[in-house]
C-alpha cells in the first residue's frame, strides 16, 4: 500500500468502492448512513458528511471527483478550487465516460465536463496535476441503461443507430477504481508519468458480437435494428440529448479505446489485478446482464 491520501467526493457512488491500493481514504459523501458508506468504512475509510474546503482537504495528496451528473457546475469548481487551495498534487475531474475530442460537435451535450476540467487546470497557475479519465461504457451501467438506448436485451431486440459491428470499449466499475487509484500513485510520484488525458479499455466488444454472446449463452436469436446516425446527429444539435450523444459515439466508433489507452501503465501484464471482461458478465447473469 503506498502512504499517500486520497480524498473522494462522492465516494459512496459508482466509483468510490476499489481503493485497496491506497492506504488512507477519506470520502465526503451525503449520505454518511447508507450500505455503501458503512461497507467503505469497515475496508478503513474515513466517511464525512461535512462540506468539502481547503481545510479539510488538509494533508491530502489526491481528490478524485466521483460526484454524480446532477452536480452543478459551481460544486464541480468549488471542489476543484478547495484542491488547490489545499495543496493536493493530483486532480481526478469527473470527466468519466466519452472522450468528447473524438466526438468533434456531437459531444456537446456534454460539453460542460470540459469547461469544468479545464477550470481546473487553471487554478494555482497550472501546478495542480489534472488527469482526465476517459472509460467509455461502464460495464455494470451498460446493461442498466440498455432499455434506454433501444438495447431490449429480455426481448432480445437491439435497435441501433451507424455500424454495430464498430466495437467500443467498456470498463467495470471496479477496473475503473483500481486504475484511478494506480493512476494517482504513480502521478504523486512523478506527475509527468500520467499524461494528462488518458483512456482506459478493460475490453472491447461490438453489438454485433454482443448479441451472439447473448444468443450463445441463452439461446434464441437477437435481432438486431439499424437505424440511420443522421437522426442521431440531428437530436444532438437541436436538443443536446446526452442519449443520443452517446449512441452516437457508439454507432460512430468514437467509443473504441482499444487501440490506445493506458492499460498497460497502471496495470502492467495484469500484475495488479484481472481486467473484468463483458463475456464473464454475461456468463455470469445467464445472459440477463440486467439481473446483476
Amino acid at each position: 500500500m503506498s502512504p499517500i491520501t486520497v480524498a473522494i467526493a462522492g465516494g459512496t457512488g459508482q466509483l468510490g468502492s476499489s481503493w485497496k491500493l491506497v492506504k488512507r481514504v477519506i470520502v465526503f459523501t451525503r449520505q454518511p448512513s447508507s450500505a455503501t458508506a458503512k461497507e467503505l468504512q469497515a475496508q478503513g475509510a474515513e466517511v464525512y458528511d461535512s462540506d468539502i474546503t481547503p481545510k479539510t482537504l488538509e494533508g491530502v495528496d489526491a481528490v478524485v471527483n466521483a460526484l454524480g451528473m446532477s452536480a452543478s457546475k459551481e460544486v464541480n469548481d468549488n471542489l476543484a478550487k478547495a484542491a488547490a487551495e489545499a495543496g493536493v498534487r493530483v486532480y481526478i475531474p469527473n470527466e468519466f465516460g466519452m472522450d468528447l475530442k473524438l466526438l468533434g460537435p456531437y459531444g456537446k451535450p456534454y460539453a460542460h465536463k470540459s469547461i469544468m476540467s479545464n477550470y481546473a487546470r487553471e487554478l494555482n497557475g497550472g501546478s495542480m496535476k489534472v488527469i482526465s479519465i476517459y472509460t467509455a461504457a461502464f460495464l455494470e451501467v451498460l446493461f442498466m441503461m440498455a432499455p434506454l438506448i433501444g438495447v431490449d436485451i429480455q426481448n432480445g431486440v437491439f435497435n441501433l443507430f451507424g455500424d454495430p459491428a464498430k466495437p467500443f470499449s467498456y470498463n467495470s466499475l471496479r477496473d475503473i477504481g483500481l486504475s484511478v487509484a494506480s493512476m494517482v500513485l504513480l502521478a504523486t510520484r512523478d506527475p509527468a508519468s500520467i499524461p494528462d488525458y488518458v483512456h482506459l479499455s478493460g475490453g472491447a466488444i461490438s453489438w454485433v458480437d454482443l448479441a451472439k454472446l447473448i444468443e450463445k449463452e441463452r439461446g434464441g436469436k437477437v435481432t438486431i435494428n439499424i437505424g440511420d446516425i443522421q437522426i442521431l446527429k440531428e437530436k444532438i444539435e437541436k436538443e443536446d440529448d446526452r442519449l443520443s450523444a452517446g449512441r452516437y459515439a457508439f454507432g460512430s466508433g468514437a467509443a473504441d479505446y482499444s487501440a490506445n489507452n493506458v492499460n498497460e501503465l497502471v496495470n502492467p501484464g495484469e500484475s495488479l489485478w484481472k481486467w473484468d471482461t463483458i463475456e464473464e458478465y454475461v456468463h455470469r447473469t445467464k445472459g440477463l446482464p440486467t439481473r446483476d
